[in-house]
């Protein structure tokens, strides 16, 4: 009996241990499961027929889904992983990140983001000029107080078609006060000949931009539902909130200080946008990979982006492609114009 009853509890302690590693092993696999179980008729098989959707900015005629720069940059947000960033650059060798700039042209992609630096912009000509790749440059301009050229000087070196101010930049110099940095640095690219644009993570940053005038073509901010499990709750509204020179809205979402919330305004973004003519690049769309581009995209463009701006690896090109046909093959519940 002593010895039935060791295997017996020997075998409940086995099964418990193996039912909680388990349970902690398939956190993504039942956030996957959870989401099909919301879309049970949605395919998961890529069907690329048809055009992409494309969009104006200038004289530019551009997808509406542009290909993001932080996972060929190695530059990816990670929460909590510390190794991300070697990973990326273990993977996207220079061959590859070669390839999936074709892969993005063979889908229909003909726009993608640059970060100017030295080994981005090598790959960028290597592919124009060794590849006869045919992409669209949407360049994003670091800038400072001391030096608005660098960048924009490299980059209209290689030839890029657009331009912008980095939304962390963007967003220090509004909390400085110094809007006049953002203004002169889309003046300077507008003086040549492309589109330029104002980047922001916060919606104060572009509101005030908007409330100064300054000229920029277009905008690019971060924009998703805060709908999974990272961002956390939403917060109560503070009635003794009240507006100050940095901070022109209340947030809705805890402050974007930890490495997994990029939006933290997302019903203030819509309605800021709702008002605005110029066109509206979405980024930040998927949260980093924590929302489904199925329900990120249309997320995004439903409620006011006219394009979306996503990293992706080569492996997810061809369904974040095949979603952005379906999203525009059926009639999307927005209230906005299209701008763009």
């Amino acid at each position: 009996m002593s010895g039935n009853s060791i295997n017996r509890r020997g075998f409940l302690t086995k099964a418990s241990a193996l039912t909680a590693a388990t349970s902690a092993f398939s956190f993504e696999e039942q956030s996957l499961l959870a989401y099909q179980q919301r879309r049970p008729t949605q395919s998961t098989t890529p069907d690329s027929a048809g055009p992409m959707p494309t969009g104006k900015l200038g004289n530019l005629n551009v997808s509406r889904l542009i290909a993001g720069h932080n996972l060929v940059g190695a530059t990816a947000h990670a929460r909590d992983l510390i190794y991300v960033s070697q990973l990326l650059r273990a993977y996207f060798t220079d061959d590859k990140i070669l390839d999936t700039y074709r892969k993005y042209e063979e889908a229909g992609i003909n726009t993608a983001f640059l970060r100017v630096e030295a080994r981005q912009l090598q790959l960028a000509k290597r592919y124009r000029e060794e590849c006869g790749g045919k992409l669209q440059w949407m360049a994003q301009l670091v800038i400072n107080e001391k030096d608005l050229n660098h960048d924009l000087d490299l980059a209209m070196e290689l030839g890029v078609q657009a331009a912008y101010v980095r939304g962390l930049e963007g967003d220090r110099f509004f909390k400085a006060g110094r809007l006049d940095l953002i203004a002169k640095a889309v003046e300077k690219i507008k003086a040549c000949k492309i589109p330029a644009g104002a980047g922001s993570h916060l919606i104060d940053t572009l509101m005030a931009v908007e409330r100064e005038g300054i000229p920029a073509d277009f905008y690019f901010k971060t924009f998703n539902s805060a709908q999974y499990w990272s961002a956390g709750s939403k917060l109560e509204p503070d009635p003794n909130w009240r507006p100050t020179k940095e901070e022109l809205v209340q947030s809705e979402y805890a402050p974007g200080n930890h490495d997994n919330l990029w939006e933290t305004t997302p019903a203030q973004t819509k309605a800021f946008f709702e008002k605005v003519e110029k066109p509206f690049i979405a980024y930040k769309v998927l949260a980093a990979g924590a929302i489904h581009p199925r329900d990120g995209f249309e997320y995004a463009f439903a409620n006011g982006a006219d394009f979306v701006a996503v990293g992706m690896y080569d492996f997810q090109i061809a369904e974040d492609v095949s979603i952005t046909k379906q999203l525009f093959a059926k009639k999307l519940a927005r209230t906005r114009p299209w701008r763009a």
